[in-house]
């Protein structure tokens, strides 16, 4: 940069040139004074001498200031280059750094290339390995389809000799799970049983998924309700009671000593000891003969013949009744179960004193369970059982396989 060249903020002073326009006037006056030039010389060389040395000093003080604003620049730029210079050693420590970071990512970068070729040599191995399984994946598959394909022809010619489907042997079961029920309700009416079997039905033909038995498994759901609501007699209860019975029988306490019916007396008549004679003998010994043997006729059977020794039978022949009568609640046979009943309550009436141990009390719980029906009537099941063979007729000529839509 150079001292002379114009710089922001400077005023430049121009009194040079009004310095020689000053001297280009006196020159203009010189000739017309001549005269006074040697009178007044002296007087304006002191002027001019004043005025250069005022122009002089102005111009050395601007040069002055001008010289030392541009060293302060001067020194700002060096400092501003200092900066710069600070910041391009920065930089480039920076760029070093960046430089080593750089290539020590491109060994790392080399050496993942090095991994990933080997993963990718391992991978075009694996998948070599996939396809040679795949392969044999295949050909077992086409073996396995052949292999079906026998079982299945298998499978139709044994349901073409058999004449089953597999809802047909579904159905099958049914049908025996609902002829189990109706036996078991039948023959030993077993409520619990037959329910549990009613409701094994209605899971079998669940299972067939086919809506066309949505009417069997209603009539199968109203059975299976009918039995639930069924209350029949407390047998239990009833035979506890029958043993409670049996264990009062002997407080019980005969009528009389001679069991069976009363001795008629014969009538006192007097006897004739006048007149008697031989044409009286007969007559005397046929009186004595029926004295001595007498026949009665009855309309009932003799049922005790028994001595007074011998009660201990008459309470057991009671406690037998009422054990009969218990076998005939647990048979649920209702004509046995009264039988021995009524037979008990006519044994106390008429071998038993009625006033005394408890007669009484015995008789009224006798004629209780006289009036209690043991084999009330039971629901009919056997609906769904005709339902489920009505649409089984359906199905008769339906090919195996398709006997049941789905």
């Amino acid at each position: 940069m150079k001292d002379d060249d114009p710089k922001p903020g400077v005023v430049i002073d121009v009194m040079p040139e009004k310095e020689g326009a000053d001297a280009a006037t006196a020159e203009q006056a010189l000739p017309d004074a001549a005269d006074d030039r040697q009178q007044g010389g002296g007087m304006l060389a002191v002027v001019v001498a004043v005025v250069t040395l005022l122009v002089a000093s102005a111009g050395g003080y601007l040069g002055y200031r001008e010289v030392d604003r541009v060293g302060g620049e001067l020194a700002e730029l060096r400092q501003q280059l200092g900066n710069v210079e600070n910041r391009h050693a920065d930089m480039w420590q920076s760029i070093d750094l960046a430089v080593s970071s750089v290539e020590e990512q491109r060994s790392q970068l080399d050496m993942q290339r090095e991994v990933l070729a080997q993963q990718r040599l391992a991978a075009d191995e694996a998948r070599a390995a996939f396809q040679r399984q795949e392969q044999i994946l295949a050909d077992e598959r086409v073996h396995l389809q052949e292999r079906e394909g026998e079982l299945r022809a298998a499978v139709a010619d044994v349901h073409q000799r058999v004449g089953r489907s597999g809802n047909q042997w579904i159905i099958a079961e049914t049908e025996y799970l609902m002829r189990v029920a109706a036996h078991r309700l039948a023959l030993a009416r077993d409520v619990v049983t037959a329910q549990a079997a009613l409701e094994l039905a209605d899971q079998r033909l669940r299972d067939t998924l086919d809506p066309g038995w949505a009417g069997v498994r209603e009539q199968i759901a109203r059975e299976v309700a009918a039995l639930s609501a069924y209350q029949g007699p407390d047998h239990s209860g009833l035979s506890a009671r029958l043993a409670a019975l049996s264990a009062q029988v002997p407080a019980l306490k005969p009528a009389r000593v001679t069991i069976g019916a009363k001795s008629v007396k014969a009538t006192d008549e007097p006897e004739e000891t006048d007149g008697r004679s031989w044409d009286t003998l007969f007559s005397d010994l046929w009186a004595g003969f029926k004295d001595t043997v007498r026949i009665r006729e009855r309309d009932q059977p003799v049922q005790a013949m028994l001595s007074p020794e011998h009660e201990f039978f008459l309470y057991e022949n009671l406690k037998l009744h009422l054990a009969a009568a218990r076998l005939g609640l647990a048979r649920a046979d209702q004509a046995l179960f009264r039988e021995n009943l009524v037979a008990a309550a006519d044994w106390v009436r008429q071998y038993f004193d009625p006033d005394a141990g408890g007669a009484m009390t015995l008789l009224t719980a006798l004629d209780e369970l006289q009036a209690l029906d043991i084999r009330p009537a039971l629901p009919d099941i056997s609906k769904s059982l005709r339902a489920l063979r009505a649409r089984k007729q359906l199905m008769v000529g339906v090919l195996p396989g398709t006997a049941t839509s789905r």
